[in-house]
Protein backbone atom coordinates (compact mmCIF):
# COMPACT_ATOMS: atom_id res chain seq x y z
CA UNK A 1 0.00 0.00 0.00
CA UNK A 2 1.28 3.48 -0.41
CA UNK A 3 2.46 5.70 2.47
CA UNK A 4 -0.78 6.83 4.64
CA UNK A 5 -1.12 10.36 5.05
CA UNK A 6 -1.48 12.11 8.46
CA UNK A 7 -5.01 13.14 8.51
CA UNK A 8 -5.85 9.33 6.89
CA UNK A 9 -3.89 7.73 10.16
CA UNK A 10 -5.91 10.20 12.57
CA UNK A 11 -9.84 9.33 10.60
CA UNK A 12 -8.75 5.86 11.31
CA UNK A 13 -7.38 6.09 15.27
CA UNK A 14 -10.82 8.24 15.60
CA UNK A 15 -12.80 5.08 14.32
CA UNK A 16 -10.78 2.93 16.82
CA UNK A 17 -9.21 1.34 13.92
CA UNK A 18 -5.23 0.67 13.99
CA UNK A 19 -2.42 -1.14 12.44
CA UNK A 20 0.09 -3.45 14.36
CA UNK A 21 2.71 -1.71 12.84
CA UNK A 22 3.80 2.16 12.18
CA UNK A 23 6.80 3.32 10.97
CA UNK A 24 7.05 7.30 11.66
CA UNK A 25 9.69 9.68 9.53
CA UNK A 26 10.98 12.80 8.62
CA UNK A 27 12.07 15.57 9.28
CA UNK A 28 9.26 17.53 11.38
CA UNK A 29 9.33 16.33 14.77
CA UNK A 30 6.09 18.05 16.15
CA UNK A 31 3.78 16.18 13.65
CA UNK A 32 5.28 12.21 15.05
CA UNK A 33 5.08 13.66 18.48
CA UNK A 34 0.98 14.44 17.92
CA UNK A 35 0.12 11.03 15.95
CA UNK A 36 2.12 9.60 18.24
CA UNK A 37 0.35 10.93 21.23
CA UNK A 38 -2.61 9.90 19.47
CA UNK A 39 -1.71 6.49 18.62
CA UNK A 40 -0.65 6.44 22.45
CA UNK A 41 -4.33 7.28 23.70
CA UNK A 42 -6.46 5.62 21.16
CA UNK A 43 -4.00 1.86 22.66
CA UNK A 44 -4.17 3.39 26.53
CA UNK A 45 -7.17 5.12 26.77
CA UNK A 46 -8.31 8.86 27.16
CA UNK A 47 -6.25 8.68 30.54
CA UNK A 48 -2.67 8.00 28.99
CA UNK A 49 -1.91 11.69 28.10
CA UNK A 50 -1.95 12.43 31.41
CA UNK A 51 -0.56 9.62 33.40
CA UNK A 52 3.02 10.21 34.95
CA UNK A 53 5.62 7.66 34.26
CA UNK A 54 4.93 4.93 31.96
CA UNK A 55 2.21 2.60 32.04
CA UNK A 56 2.37 -1.30 32.25
CA UNK A 57 1.44 -1.29 29.23
CA UNK A 58 3.97 0.25 26.92
CA UNK A 59 7.75 -0.44 26.52
CA UNK A 60 9.73 2.49 24.86
CA UNK A 61 12.93 1.49 23.53
CA UNK A 62 16.14 3.20 21.93
CA UNK A 63 17.24 1.44 18.41
CA UNK A 64 20.66 3.08 19.07
CA UNK A 65 20.77 0.39 22.14
CA UNK A 66 18.44 -2.93 21.09
CA UNK A 67 18.18 -4.44 17.90
CA UNK A 68 14.93 -5.84 16.03
CA UNK A 69 14.70 -9.18 17.49
CA UNK A 70 14.62 -7.42 21.18
CA UNK A 71 11.69 -5.11 19.57
CA UNK A 72 9.94 -8.25 17.95
CA UNK A 73 10.00 -9.77 21.70
CA UNK A 74 9.13 -7.00 23.75
CA UNK A 75 5.76 -6.72 21.33
CA UNK A 76 5.26 -10.28 22.17
CA UNK A 77 5.51 -10.14 25.85
CA UNK A 78 2.28 -10.47 28.45
CA UNK A 79 0.86 -6.62 29.02
CA UNK A 80 0.01 -6.37 32.61
CA UNK A 81 -3.32 -5.16 32.85
CA UNK A 82 -3.27 -3.70 29.65
CA UNK A 83 -4.97 -6.02 27.13
CA UNK A 84 -2.86 -4.72 24.16
CA UNK A 85 0.84 -3.51 24.33
CA UNK A 86 2.36 -0.49 23.20
CA UNK A 87 5.70 -0.35 21.90
CA UNK A 88 7.87 2.96 21.03
CA UNK A 89 10.76 2.62 19.13
CA UNK A 90 12.97 5.88 18.81
CA UNK A 91 15.65 6.07 16.54
CA UNK A 92 14.47 3.20 14.21
CA UNK A 93 16.99 3.95 11.83
CA UNK A 94 19.76 2.41 13.90
CA UNK A 95 18.22 -1.05 14.34
CA UNK A 96 19.93 -4.45 13.31
CA UNK A 97 18.68 -6.94 11.00
CA UNK A 98 14.98 -5.24 10.65
CA UNK A 99 13.72 -7.29 8.48
CA UNK A 100 12.94 -9.55 11.33
CA UNK A 101 10.60 -6.69 12.33
CA UNK A 102 8.23 -8.17 9.46
CA UNK A 103 7.09 -10.56 11.94
CA UNK A 104 5.01 -7.64 13.56
CA UNK A 105 3.64 -6.56 10.06
CA UNK A 106 -0.38 -6.71 9.47
CA UNK A 107 -3.48 -5.03 8.09
CA UNK A 108 -4.85 -2.64 9.80
CA UNK A 109 -7.71 -3.58 12.05
CA UNK A 110 -9.96 -2.91 15.47
CA UNK A 111 -8.03 -2.09 18.23
CA UNK A 112 -10.06 -5.69 19.98
CA UNK A 113 -8.10 -7.61 17.49
CA UNK A 114 -4.94 -6.40 18.30
CA UNK A 115 -2.28 -7.68 20.93
CA UNK A 116 0.13 -5.13 20.10
CA UNK A 117 0.86 -2.07 18.44
CA UNK A 118 4.64 -0.98 17.84
CA UNK A 119 5.36 2.83 16.61
CA UNK A 120 9.10 2.90 14.80
CA UNK A 121 10.04 6.55 15.19
CA UNK A 122 12.71 7.28 12.67
CA UNK A 123 14.82 10.09 10.86
CA UNK A 124 14.38 8.34 7.09
CA UNK A 125 12.93 5.59 4.95
CA UNK A 126 15.66 4.22 3.05
CA UNK A 127 13.12 3.30 -0.30
CA UNK A 128 16.20 1.31 -1.67
CA UNK A 129 16.45 -0.98 0.89
CA UNK A 130 14.34 -4.15 0.37
CA UNK A 131 13.14 -4.08 4.19
CA UNK A 132 11.48 -0.64 2.98
CA UNK A 133 9.79 -2.02 0.30
CA UNK A 134 8.04 -4.85 2.21
CA UNK A 135 7.71 -2.46 5.02
CA UNK A 136 5.33 0.25 2.77
CA UNK A 137 3.46 -2.90 1.70
CA UNK A 138 2.61 -4.79 4.82
CA UNK A 139 2.72 -1.81 6.98
CA UNK A 140 1.92 1.65 8.05
CA UNK A 141 4.37 3.95 6.92
CA UNK A 142 3.60 7.62 7.65
CA UNK A 143 5.73 10.80 7.12
CA UNK A 144 6.63 13.89 8.59
CA UNK A 145 8.09 16.27 5.73
CA UNK A 146 8.74 19.86 6.20
CA UNK A 147 5.79 21.85 5.96
CA UNK A 148 5.68 23.42 2.29
CA UNK A 149 5.26 27.34 2.44
CA UNK A 150 2.19 27.34 1.08
CA UNK A 151 0.73 25.67 3.76
CA UNK A 152 2.56 27.40 6.75
CA UNK A 153 -0.01 29.81 7.30
CA UNK A 154 -2.72 27.13 8.59
CA UNK A 155 0.10 25.38 10.74
CA UNK A 156 0.52 28.91 12.14
CA UNK A 157 -3.41 29.08 12.70
CA UNK A 158 -3.57 26.03 14.37
CA UNK A 159 -0.83 26.18 16.48
CA UNK A 160 -1.98 29.70 17.36
CA UNK A 161 -5.36 28.52 18.02
CA UNK A 162 -4.15 25.81 20.27
CA UNK A 163 -2.64 28.58 22.72
CA UNK A 164 -6.19 30.75 22.42
CA UNK A 165 -3.85 33.05 20.76
CA UNK A 166 -5.52 35.47 17.93
CA UNK A 167 -2.35 37.06 15.60
CA UNK A 168 -2.58 39.64 13.73
CA UNK A 169 -1.72 39.63 10.39
CA UNK A 170 1.84 41.18 10.97
CA UNK A 171 2.87 38.59 12.97
CA UNK A 172 1.62 36.04 10.95
CA UNK A 173 3.54 37.18 8.20
CA UNK A 174 6.97 37.37 10.79
CA UNK A 175 6.22 33.58 11.72
CA UNK A 176 5.62 31.96 7.98
CA UNK A 177 9.00 34.14 6.96
CA UNK A 178 11.41 32.20 9.91
CA UNK A 179 14.39 31.25 8.78
CA UNK A 180 15.34 28.35 9.30
CA UNK A 181 11.43 27.42 9.80
CA UNK A 182 9.94 24.54 11.23
CA UNK A 183 6.38 23.55 13.57
CA UNK A 184 8.87 23.33 16.78
CA UNK A 185 10.46 26.72 15.66
CA UNK A 186 6.91 28.45 15.41
CA UNK A 187 5.51 26.75 18.36
CA UNK A 188 8.95 28.49 20.34
CA UNK A 189 8.20 31.55 19.25
CA UNK A 190 4.31 31.07 20.41
CA UNK A 191 5.53 30.08 23.67
CA UNK A 192 7.00 33.30 23.70
CA UNK A 193 4.62 35.30 23.16
CA UNK A 194 2.14 33.28 25.62
CA UNK A 195 4.30 33.46 28.42
CA UNK A 196 5.17 37.17 27.90
CA UNK A 197 1.15 36.83 28.25
CA UNK A 198 -0.03 37.82 24.85
CA UNK A 199 -3.23 35.53 24.31
CA UNK A 200 -5.03 38.06 22.09
CA UNK A 201 -4.28 40.15 19.12
CA UNK A 202 -0.26 40.50 19.13
CA UNK A 203 1.43 43.64 18.35
CA UNK A 204 5.02 43.22 17.13
CA UNK A 205 5.86 47.07 16.87
CA UNK A 206 7.03 49.27 20.09
CA UNK A 207 7.64 53.20 18.63
CA UNK A 208 9.64 53.96 21.60
CA UNK A 209 12.44 51.34 20.69
CA UNK A 210 13.32 48.99 18.15
CA UNK A 211 11.22 45.95 17.89
CA UNK A 212 9.32 47.33 14.51
CA UNK A 213 10.95 44.86 12.04
CA UNK A 214 8.00 44.88 9.90
CA UNK A 215 8.10 48.66 9.99
CA UNK A 216 11.44 49.17 8.74
CA UNK A 217 11.05 46.38 6.14
CA UNK A 218 7.97 48.57 4.78
CA UNK A 219 9.81 51.53 4.26
CA UNK A 220 13.09 49.83 2.89
CA UNK A 221 11.20 48.23 0.53
CA UNK A 222 9.24 51.50 -0.54
CA UNK A 223 13.01 53.23 -0.74
CA UNK A 224 12.18 55.51 1.81
CA UNK A 225 15.49 57.07 2.21
CA UNK A 226 14.11 59.43 4.73
CA UNK A 227 11.80 56.74 6.76
CA UNK A 228 14.06 54.13 6.47
CA UNK A 229 17.36 55.56 7.41
CA UNK A 230 17.18 57.00 10.87
CA UNK A 231 15.61 53.41 12.19
CA UNK A 232 19.58 52.14 11.31
CA UNK A 233 20.44 53.33 14.34
CA UNK A 234 18.08 51.40 16.17
CA UNK A 235 19.34 47.87 15.94
CA UNK A 236 22.80 48.00 14.05
CA UNK A 237 24.49 47.86 16.97
CA UNK A 238 22.13 44.76 18.44
CA UNK A 239 23.05 41.67 17.21
CA UNK A 240 20.12 40.60 19.15
CA UNK A 241 17.94 42.74 16.51
CA UNK A 242 20.14 43.30 13.38
CA UNK A 243 20.55 39.28 12.87
CA UNK A 244 17.07 37.94 12.99
CA UNK A 245 16.08 41.03 11.01
CA UNK A 246 18.86 40.64 8.55
CA UNK A 247 17.48 36.65 7.90
CA UNK A 248 13.47 38.39 7.62
CA UNK A 249 15.15 41.18 5.24
CA UNK A 250 16.32 38.09 2.82
CA UNK A 251 13.42 35.82 3.09
CA UNK A 252 11.66 38.90 1.81
CA UNK A 253 14.01 39.78 -0.42
CA UNK A 254 14.02 36.02 -1.97
CA UNK A 255 10.06 35.94 -2.83
CA UNK A 256 10.32 39.56 -4.27
CA UNK A 257 12.86 38.14 -6.45
CA UNK A 258 10.36 35.44 -7.49
CA UNK A 259 7.60 37.62 -8.05
CA UNK A 260 9.09 39.95 -10.02
CA UNK A 261 11.13 37.47 -12.37
CA UNK A 262 7.66 35.58 -12.58
CA UNK A 263 6.24 39.12 -14.04
CA UNK A 264 8.97 39.17 -16.18
CA UNK A 265 9.06 35.60 -17.55
CA UNK A 266 5.43 34.83 -17.38
CA UNK A 267 5.40 31.81 -14.96
CA UNK A 268 3.36 31.36 -11.60
CA UNK A 269 6.12 29.93 -9.38
CA UNK A 270 5.87 32.35 -6.22
CA UNK A 271 3.30 31.09 -3.92
CA UNK A 272 2.76 33.83 -1.30
CA UNK A 273 0.13 33.37 1.01
CA UNK A 274 -2.66 35.96 1.13
CA UNK A 275 -1.36 38.05 4.38
CA UNK A 276 1.64 39.49 2.45
CA UNK A 277 1.01 39.10 -1.61
CA UNK A 278 -0.48 42.72 -1.93
CA UNK A 279 2.58 43.98 0.45
CA UNK A 280 5.09 42.20 -2.33
CA UNK A 281 2.44 43.26 -5.35
CA UNK A 282 3.07 46.96 -4.03
CA UNK A 283 6.66 46.79 -3.35
CA UNK A 284 7.35 45.02 -6.78
CA UNK A 285 6.77 48.65 -8.54
CA UNK A 286 9.23 49.55 -7.13
CA UNK A 287 12.16 47.77 -7.90
CA UNK A 288 13.24 45.53 -10.86
CA UNK A 289 14.77 41.83 -10.46
CA UNK A 290 18.34 43.21 -11.41
CA UNK A 291 17.90 45.43 -8.73
CA UNK A 292 17.03 42.62 -6.39
CA UNK A 293 19.15 40.17 -7.44
CA UNK A 294 21.60 42.51 -6.44
CA UNK A 295 20.30 43.34 -2.97
CA UNK A 296 20.43 39.36 -2.31
CA UNK A 297 24.39 39.18 -2.90
CA UNK A 298 24.57 42.88 -0.74
CA UNK A 299 22.35 41.02 2.16
CA UNK A 300 25.46 37.74 1.72
CA UNK A 301 28.10 40.15 2.50
CA UNK A 302 26.62 41.68 5.19
CA UNK A 303 26.13 38.75 6.75
CA UNK A 304 29.89 37.56 6.23
CA UNK A 305 30.98 40.78 7.63
CA UNK A 306 29.00 41.22 10.64
CA UNK A 307 30.28 37.56 11.95
CA UNK A 308 33.59 37.60 10.39
CA UNK A 309 34.88 40.89 10.05
CA UNK A 310 35.34 43.79 12.54
CA UNK A 311 33.49 46.84 10.47
CA UNK A 312 31.24 48.47 12.45
CA UNK A 313 27.38 47.44 11.76
CA UNK A 314 26.26 50.74 11.66
CA UNK A 315 28.33 51.62 8.31
CA UNK A 316 27.13 47.94 6.79
CA UNK A 317 23.06 49.07 7.42
CA UNK A 318 23.51 52.76 6.50
CA UNK A 319 25.25 52.02 3.56
CA UNK A 320 23.00 49.24 2.35
CA UNK A 321 19.78 51.64 2.96
CA UNK A 322 21.27 54.34 1.29
CA UNK A 323 22.01 52.36 -1.59
CA UNK A 324 18.82 51.33 -2.84
CA UNK A 325 16.89 53.95 -1.00
CA UNK A 326 18.09 56.68 -3.04
CA UNK A 327 15.52 57.28 -5.91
Amino acid sequence: MPKLELKAVQRELEQGVLWPFYWVYGPEKLKSRELLKRIRTAVLGSDAEGASGWGWGEEILEGTEVDSAHVVDAARSLSLGQSVRLVIVRDAHALKNPEQLSELFGPAQKLSELTSVCVCLSKDLDARKKFSKTLIDKAAVIPCEEVVEAQRESWIQYLAKRRNMDLNAAIVTKLYALDPWSLDIVEQELEKYSIAGLTSEVILEDPAAFGGADHFLEKFFRRDLQAALPEVSRFAESPEDSLPLLGLLGWNVRQLAILLSDQVNGTRYSKLNPYVVERFRKWSGKWTLREVLELQKDLSEIDWSMKQTPLLPLGLWGRLVGKYCCL
